[in-house]
């Protein structure tokens, strides 16, 4: 070995060190036949079945696309339901009414005003039911 190498090695870290051991391991290593006076014979594949491995494969590729179809619907819908609900807030919005409401509200809800925290007076007070028509 060169004496470069040897140098290198015993300044690398513990790991450096480690794999060339087992290099040198590897190098001197010298397959042997089995001491045994037989030879087993290679252990045999078992039969793969061909049509029945394309079966399931084509199975799962049919159940990939159907997935992939019903995905796409639903993101249709989504989509679909989004633009709905946006059209529906800009339709309520319009009204000036809702509109001052709304700019109202969130100026009591920014200011600190109002909490969603009920209040002990609040929560002491009976809950006022509607009858029912």
């Amino acid at each position: 070995m060169c004496e470069k190498r040897i140098r290198k090695i015993k300044r690398g870290s513990q790991i450096a060190r480690l794999r060339e051991a087992r290099r040198l391991q590897r190098l001197q290593w010298i397959p042997t036949p089995p001491p045994s006076e037989e030879v087993a014979p290679p252990p045999q594949q078992p039969t793969v079945d061909k049509a029945a491995q394309n079966r399931v494969i084509l199975e799962l590729a049919w159940k990939t696309i159907a997935l992939m179809q019903k995905n796409r619907l639903i993101q249709q819908k989504i989509i679909a339901l989004q633009r709905e609900t946006s059209e529906f807030v800009a339709a309520v919005m319009s009204n000036p009414e809702n509109k001052k409401r709304y700019l109202e509200h969130v100026r009591l809800y920014t200011a600190g005003l109002i909490t969603l925290t009920p209040t002990a007076e609040a929560r002491n007070k009976p809950l006022k039911l509607e009858p029912k028509h």
